[in-house]
């Protein structure tokens, strides 16, 4: 049985997670070593996005990443949803305690009528103008965790995915690339497909 293949790169600020852009802009397949194994990307970031970007041959591992309704032979209620850590740079000085983060955690109106699930918020760290925050969502949507911070007011200077699931980003360079270990895929069945 042919075993399948995996690898995170840390994605830059500035290019588009597709194979190709119609408009000749940067893909994140520019910043993979040709050496590496030509996989597809596990869900995508925004264009100004960085971070943990997960690729795989594993279409199945991947659609149940994405939705626990793929979730192999398990009650997709039963499957623990998979979390997506954002460390996001905002334009003000905030302090652990600040309301906006009640803020934050509320439920997204993305459709009439339809609502994410809360998000999990916290405070990271300051510098000279700005916070660095934490947000932890379980869905993908459209631009969820920009809209997020639009509708409480605050201007982002920088979003980064830090963790996806069980895998973390780690000191891993920017624009460089690294293959998943045993153990990191392991914790990557165990959590989407965990009947199989």
């Amino acid at each position: 049985m042919m075993s399948h293949q995996f690898f995170m790169l840390n994605k830059p600020h500035g290019c588009i997670t597709a194979r190709r852009d119609f408009q000749n802009r940067s893909t994140v397949y520019d910043h993979v070593p040709e050496h590496f194994p030509d996989l597809p990307h596990v869900g995508r970031l925004d264009y100004n996005t960085q971070g943990l970007l997960l690729f795989t041959d594993d279409g199945r591992l991947a659609q149940a990443l994405l939705n626990k309704k793929y979730a192999g032979n398990a009650d997709p209620e039963s499957v623990d949803p998979v979390e997506k850590v954002y460390h996001i740079k905002v334009k003000t000085l905030l302090k652990p305690d600040d309301p906006v983060f009640e803020k934050l955690a509320q439920p997204l109106e993305f459709e009439p009528g339809r609502f994410t699930a809360p998000a999990k918020t916290g405070w990271v760290a300051e510098r000279s103008s700005c916070t660095w925050i934490s947000m932890t969502i379980t869905e993908g949507r459209h631009r969820q965790v920009r809209k997020i911070c639009d509708r409480a007011g605050l201007q982002i200077r920088k979003l980064r995915r830090v963790k996806l699931g069980p895998l973390e980003l780690g000191d891993l360079k920017m624009r460089w690339c690294r293959m998943l270990t045993d153990e990191e895929i392991a914790s990557l069945y165990q959590l989407a497909l965990p009947e199989g």
